[in-house]
């Protein structure tokens, strides 16, 4: 039998702490996988790809515990101002559905508060990016100076709409098929206690995340490609993009859900797991 539960609030700590730990295993794995290529192309190791790789997994590490303890900030400030997300958990093992307007209003105004934080920040280093863009063309070096440049066309105030915008559109899409495919797979399959008012997450079924991540990358993926060909101009051209990032996000989709349940179910065993509060909904 599933209950209409309300998600009052997110504990902030388990949460980042939990945030960070996955984010950093996928950094590693991303940063060995950037080294050895540009290992291979270049036939040698170079020193400088270290100080790189260094310098990618401490970025990631600030960025993952800003990110994961603002966004579960702004979410506990909106959801107690704003309806809060819905969940239907059936037997405290499964959710079976998410409320797709209360989740998507909240996600776009977390993404609006994101983009007015970053907006002064994103503005300078496009800045940089604009005086760069001439000082190589100054240089005469225009092959690079043409692959910086679209950098510095990518950012404007109205990147702050754009925000909310795609922030609301993605999330009522991901919501919808999430409720979509749930019943076909049996619900996204965790485990859950209590732990006084607050609720753990004490594990999540790797293949089912898996399942769901997937389905939702292929049609992002999908999604993406269409508008990239439609943008460009040529959408018969790039069938084969729109196939590649279709396929892409299928594949990429359930490796990255699954293996991140892994690492989650893991780091619950040994720092404790996400611990959230919950309420009976009406």
């Amino acid at each position: 039998m599933a209950d209409l539960k309300s998600l009052k609030s997110i504990d902030l700590s388990s949460i980042t702490i939990m945030g960070t730990s996955i984010t950093l295993v996928w950094s590693i794995i991303f940063t060995a996988a950037i080294i050895i290529a540009f290992s291979s192309i270049l036939g040698r190791f170079d020193a400088s790809f270290g100080i790189i790789g260094i310098a990618i997994i401490f970025g990631t590490i600030i960025f993952s515990i800003s990110g994961y303890f603002g966004i579960s900030f702004l979410y506990n400030y909106f959801a107690n101002r704003m309806r809060p997300v819905k969940l239907n958990i059936a037997d405290m093992s499964k959710i079976t559905n998410v409320s797709v307007v209360s989740t998507s209003l909240i996600a776009a105004f977390i993404s609006l508060i994101a983009a007015l934080i970053v907006y002064p920040l994103i503005f300078l280093i496009l800045s940089f990016v604009s005086i760069l863009v001439q000082l190589l063309q100054a240089i005469s070096l225009q092959g690079y100076a043409w692959l910086v440049y679209p950098a510095s066309l990518a950012f404007t105030p109205f990147f702050i709409i754009y925000a909310f915008i795609i922030g609301l559109i993605f999330t009522i899409i991901g919501a919808f098929v999430f409720n979509k495919v749930n019943p076909k797979i049996g619900g996204l399959k965790l485990s859950l206690s209590q732990e006084g008012n607050l609720t753990k997450i004490d594990s999540i079924n790797p293949k089912s995340a898996g399942i769901i991540t997937a389905i939702i990358s292929l049609v992002f993926g999908l999604i993406y490609g269409i508008i990239f060909s439609i943008v460009s101009g040529s959408l018969p051209a790039n069938l084969i993009l729109i196939i590649g990032l279709t396929i892409g996000g299928l594949i990429g989709g359930f490796i990255y859900g699954a293996i991140s349940s892994i690492l989650y179910n893991l780091f619950a065993k040994k720092f404790g797991p996400v611990k959230i509060e919950l309420e009976e909904s009406k």
